[in-house]
């Protein structure tokens, strides 16, 4: 068993997790990710990777019908990423993690099936985050797209030309990989074991690629009593 004050650094760790606001894994990945944190001294920064601009509202073929469906929160996400780099342009990496939460927490609820969030759902959580509306109205300002690319250039530098979510970097390293995905997130000791090793590949110069076949669904639902359908390879956010 992992012990949870292992592995503490005296200084926190950056770690950059490109993500898209609308997938469901990169919401669970989000979840262990901040399990994590406390416990390896992790500085989480959300940077901007928007499906929507990579491949619009239409997911690869072969993605299951729910999924499809889900695929029209990819332009609500893109004007909630737009909303992200205003607030990394004032420095307020505090407010993007409290609105990705309040997304997370309303777009993918465990009580009951997931719906495509509305266009008020940033102005919601922009109120509920207890910031002033001038910052919703940053969600159709495209003038926050120039920065929206920038950050998916470097998720693909660091990870291939066709930037995936979620996406993870550390600290100020040049190379990244995709994911990881869970179908559930790892807690306690499970979730610092999971991380180590993670971690351990990301600093191995030699290591590419890693993959597992796909046995269990998404129980983002679970307490409904049902689950998202399996992703397959190179569908929908990955």
């Amino acid at each position: 068993m992992t012990d949870i004050s292992a592995h503490a650094n005296p200084t926190d760790r950056r770690v950059s997790v490109y993500a898209d606001p609308a997938c469901p894994w990169t919401w669970v990945t989000s979840q262990w990710l901040r399990e994590v944190a406390p416990h390896r001294n992790l500085d989480l920064r959300w940077r901007s990777l928007s499906l929507w601009r990579r491949d619009t509202d239409q997911p690869a073929a072969g993605v299951p019908a729910e999924i499809r469906a889900h695929a029209a929160a990819r332009a609500q996400s893109h004007r909630l990423l737009r909303v992200f780099e205003a607030l990394r342009a004032a420095s307020r990496e505090h407010d993007i993690d409290r609105l990705y939460r309040l997304w997370g927490e309303r777009a993918f609820p465990p009580s009951r099936p997931p719906a495509p969030p509305g266009p008020h759902l940033i102005s919601e959580i922009v109120t509920a985050a207890g910031l002033p509306a001038e910052w919703a109205a940053t969600a159709d300002d495209p003038a926050w797209d120039a920065a929206i690319t920038a950050s998916m250039n470097a998720a693909a530098a660091a990870c291939g030309p066709t930037p995936t979510s979620p996406t993870i970097v550390l600290g100020e390293s040049a190379v990244g990989f995709a994911g990881p995905v869970f179908s559930s997130s790892p807690v306690g000791p499970a979730a610092l074991c999971a991380w180590d090793a993670v971690s351990a590949l990301l600093t191995e110069p030699g290591f590419i690629e890693l993959r597992r076949p796909r046995t269990s669904p998404v129980p983002i639902l679970a307490a409904a009593g049902r689950a998202l359908p399996l992703r397959k390879s190179g569908a929908d956010g990955a």
